[in-house]
């Protein structure tokens, strides 16, 4: 075991004998409430071990409540020899609780009904105008995930919704409470998939967005009174998630926060790995990330800067900096620095009342109401739309794509820079005559106030029909990294050598675990015998092995220009010989519109180990479409690289930009 220590070095090591064969884990569960008039199911999850060395298919849980009722789920699977976070549903008590815990018994048990293990639980009973947690199912992979909520005291239809992200350790549970309740809106915080997570970007910027759309269902708020705010790591997402997705804030109130986590961090520098070819592929890979780079954005929401003085943790000058920032160009913005402020110095470190003041004197413009936009973002895969502008392709893949759009009466201005292809949503904006759109001094006409979609094609832009989900577009993007997501299974191979099998499974398995431990997933991880494109239609998947081991390749990249064997690696008409490669890639999954494939695979044994990490399980790292590497990988970086890059707007590696070809 080789321990590295990070910001909070509080590590033990423990060696255990488990109980039972198979058995429950009785911490880390993920739960709801209990809502006191709330009558529907909800969801919960909790660990199981199999220490077995066979996956155990076909697992059901039972939850009893003690008051009687009961309901039985078909659960997920769970591989061999590993753990698992399983869901379950929880049925709804028939009569008022008035006490303040609810007891009930899971009990888990085999398909043919043979009880496995029992365990009790304790669920928390809410009054619905208090603190509370919902949870939900989660579109990047089918777990249960959760948020708290600090209810609105007012009945009135229509409140506002305040999302609110939470810092570095933080319990989503713990944010909510900082809280006193509104009365006028929902504060809602969700988890960043942990407490320390993902530092609100990739999964925890998907989490943000997916609490963000289910608690808005259940509340029915005010569209135009959404705000967002966050204090420490969470003032790093409000700036990240502020100006990422400009439109869907009417202000923003970064709390203690930094802009870019690169720019705060206090240890080591790129300058060394800038001469390397392959850095900036790999920046690049990260440059959604680069808060600073999209401050423009920033212009459609109000913003207030809260910041302590004497703070030691995230020190005042990342605040002065954005003040410096916005004040070159922004006219809605407040800046304060609590005097004697220390990073955190109570209630008022959240729950500042001009804060508040400031969020509710801000409103979200119709789309009829936009009449110029400015926009910027490194990849339509993260971020694609503003108001009623889409980026649906770049020229440069992950470089920054800036548009700036002006409407007057019927006629729509565009100049663009680094984009190959985009959407006017005309059909919201009542524009009584046939509008005309000038884009780069082009005229399109014969519009007819339908939604307009726009491509270049020999320098020329023109109109076309439908978006080509063949190609490159907002739904199926790249990098590597949104591979992991649209409910994701991880196909390990089955067809090699005996410690080919071996090795796939077992770091199939280790990624499973690790994104459950950094996010609290959930995956379906099963071997390439089991795969087939029906069961798992239209899903994300990953596999783990190459062309000569791995069922699956041809079916799922039968048109892929890469292609890994055991005796080397194929990039389009170059062939890279030898056992020690390793390739992490993602494609087009052949028969989906919607649906990539994440490719983790080796040549030899060597090539294998040389795949091991899953660095990618990260909120900060960068990696592009496609990494080719060799055992060098593990011990110097970036000299171990050498192909990498990002395939074309049409994923082909003819029109794509590489650094070592």
């Amino acid at each position: 075991f080789i321990y590295t220590y990070g910001r909070f070095p509080r590590i033990s090591s423990m060696i255990l004998s488990p109980a039972k064969e198979v058995h429950f884990l009785d911490y880390d569960l993920t739960l709801p409430s209990v809502i006191i008039g709330e009558k529907d199911v909800k969801w919960g999850a909790v660990r199981v071990m199999n220490a077995t060395k066979n996956a155990i298919k076909g697992l059901n849980i039972s939850c009893t409540l003690e008051t009687g009722e009961n309901i039985v789920y078909q659960t997920d699977d769970v591989m061999a020899l590993g753990v698992r976070k399983i869901k379950f549903m929880i049925p709804a008590p028939a009569k008022l609780i008035t006490a303040d815990s609810l007891m009930a018994t899971l009990v888990l048990s085999d398909k043919s009904g043979a009880e496995i293990d029992r365990m009790v639980i304790k669920l928390n009973v809410k009054d619905n105008n208090r603190h509370y947690e919902r949870t939900f199912l989660s579109k990047i992979d089918g777990s249960v995930q959760y948020y708290s909520v600090a209810p609105s005291l007012s009945t009135d239809a229509y409140q506002a919704f305040v999302l609110s992200v939470h810092g570095a350790s933080v319990e989503a549970a713990n944010q909510s409470r900082a809280y006193r309740q509104k009365d006028w809106a929902y504060i809602v915080a969700p988890t960043n998939r942990r407490p320390f997570g993902f530092n609100w970007e990739e999964w925890g910027r998907m989490d943000a967005l997916e609490v963000l759309e289910n608690a808005r269902q259940i509340y029915k708020t005010d569209p135009s009174r959404t705000y967002l705010v966050g204090h420490s790591m969470g003032g790093h997402g409000s700036w990240y998630l502020g100006a990422t997705y400009p439109d869907k804030w009417a202000a923003i109130a970064p709390a203690a926060g930094y802009p870019d986590v690169i720019a705060y961090r206090r240890t080591g520098t790129d300058s060394l790995l800038r001469n390397n070819p392959h850095f900036e592929m790999m920046y690049r890979g990260a440059l959604a990330g680069r808060t600073v780079d999209l401050a423009l954005n920033y212009l459609q929401s109000g913003v207030y800067v809260l910041h302590g003085d004497a703070d030691a943790v995230v020190p005042v000058e990342q605040a002065r900096r954005m003040r410096g920032i916005l004040g070159g160009f922004h006219n809605n913005f407040c800046y304060y620095e609590y005097p004697g402020g220390s990073h955190w110095y109570g209630d008022h470190s959240v729950d500042w009342p001009p804060l508040f003041d400031f969020l509710k004197q801000n409103t979200i413009p119709a789309l009829t109401e936009v009449d110029s936009l400015e926009f910027i973002t490194a990849s339509p895969g993260v971020s694609s739309t503003n108001y009623w502008i889409q980026i649906n392709q770049q020229l440069t893949p992950y470089q920054h794509s800036k548009i700036k759009a002006v409407k007057h009466n019927d006629t729509i201005n565009i100049k663009v820079d680094n984009i190959n292809g985009l959407t006017v949503f005309a059909s919201g904006l009542n524009i009584e005559k046939q509008p005309v759109i000038i884009i780069d001094e082009q005229i399109i006409t014969g519009i007819k106030g339908e939604d307009i979609i726009l491509k270049l094609e020999n320098d020329e832009w023109g109109r076309i029909g439908k978006i080509d989900a063949k190609e490159k577009y907002p739904q199926r993007y790249g990098g590597f990294k949104l591979a992991f997501d649209n409910n994701v299974v991880f196909v390990y191979a089955t067809n090699g050598s005996k410690a080919a099998n071996e090795w796939y499974y077992q770091k199939a398995l280790y990624d499973a675990e690790t994104f459950l431990y950094r996010g609290n997933s959930s995956v379906d991880v099963i071997s390439d015998r089991e795969f087939s494109p029906e069961k798992y239609k239209d899903r994300n998947v990953i596999i783990y092995g190459n062309a000569d081991n791995h069922i699956a390749w041809n079916m799922l990249l039968g048109m892929c220009p890469v292609k890994v064997n055991n005796d080397g690696i194929k990039f389009g008409k170059q062939f890279y010989k030898g056992d020690d490669l390793g390739a992490l890639f993602v494609y087009p999954r052949t028969d989906s519109e919607v649906a990539s494939v994440g490719v983790v695979a080796g040549t030899g044994e060597k090539g294998m180990m040389a795949a091991y990490t899953n660095e990618y399980f990260s909120g900060i790292t960068g990696f592009p479409d496609l990494m080719i590497f060799n055992t060098d990988w593990i011990k110097d970086g970036l000299d171990g690289v050498k192909i990498s890059g990002f395939f074309g707007y049409d994923w082909s590696i003819e029109k794509g930009q590489w650094r070592g070809r």
